[in-house]
């Protein structure tokens, strides 16, 4: 059995690639370099060359702001790209995992989303990824979409890491509280992309992230707090005082009552998760 990591060099690739390792299953990693997403015609020949018993999509136009300058680079790697690797993994029977976002919905819920909500993108970025999950289940009915938010880890660039520089050189940050997520550490997301082809539920959309939430605001004064930095470096401020290019979901909590109800285990609160992640998230500073 030999598993196919899309995206594997991306935080939560590299993340999933570690732990099939220690877990001792063998995995294939591939890039950009060697699968280009922008290129959807080519993808299948390359994949059929792999020959892989389970696929997972890792990689994605992440770029939230350029995508708003860039939608056609954006729908052709988020959406015609995964649309052929979801009928690949169809047709030859591949159990497949596609991970989403929560930019798919608007943002203007005041409980969690659930997996039936309609979506509504605001963004270029929300608007590809919601045709990339389009996409999937018409060409994969068996597929699963994670759907996942306010994802941190170990590898590459993140919010944690951004914010512990920053503190670490006594600077003074605006930190929005107005915009309400579920910080999501990438080795538990990871593992619970390992159960949920271990275990096979019923095929869809599921939601996966960290369980409770918070501003961005709180989570970064828990990052002050992991390395003992002044919290009152840690400012707070609004969505309107801090524009950006891209629209960000104000509110994005996802329920996880799909993923608990399919028998599968429910992650833990954002908070315990950090308090695990924070060492090695911020080892390398």
């Amino acid at each position: 059995m030999t598993w196919l990591v899309l995206g594997a060099n991306g935080q939560l690739g590299q993340e999933l690639m570690n732990l099939l390792k220690t877990r001792n299953i063998e995995a294939i990693g591939t890039d950009q370099k060697e699968i280009d997403f922008a290129k959807p015609t080519e993808i299948a020949e390359k994949l059929k060359k792999l020959n892989p018993s389970r696929i997972v999509n890792c990689g994605a136009y992440t770029q939230v702001d350029k995508a708003e300058e860039e939608p056609e680079l954006a729908n052709l790697i988020n959406a015609q790209a995964v649309g052929v690797i979801a009928k690949f993994a169809s047709e030859g029977k591949i159990p497949f995992v596609h991970i989403s976002t929560d930019y798919v919905f608007d943002g203007t819920a005041t409980s969690p989303y659930l997996e039936n909500e309609k979506v509504n993108p605001q963004s270029v970025y929300g608007s590809s990824k919601a045709l990339g999950e389009k996409e999937t289940m018409k060409n994969n009915p068996s597929a699963y979409v994670l759907r996942t938010a306010w994802v941190y880890g170990e590898f590459g660039n993140n919010f944690p890491k951004v914010i512990a520089k920053k503190l670490k050189n006594n600077e003074e940050l605006n930190v929005v509280n107005d915009q309400i997520g579920s910080p999501t550490w990438t080795f538990d997301l990871a593992s619970a992309i390992v159960e949920v082809l271990e275990k096979k539920p019923e095929p869809g959309i599921y939601h996966v992230t960290n369980s409770e939430s918070c501003s961005w605001f709180e989570f970064a004064q828990a990052i002050a707090k992991s390395i003992n930095a002044d919290s009152n470096l840690v400012k707070p401020t609004d969505t309107k005082s801090f524009v950006r290019p891209a629209v960000r979901p104000k509110y994005s909590v996802l329920s996880n009552c799909k993923w608990k109800d399919a028998g599968l285990t429910p992650l833990r609160s954002w908070k315990a998760a950090w308090n695990k992640a924070a060492p090695t998230v911020l080892s390398n500073l």
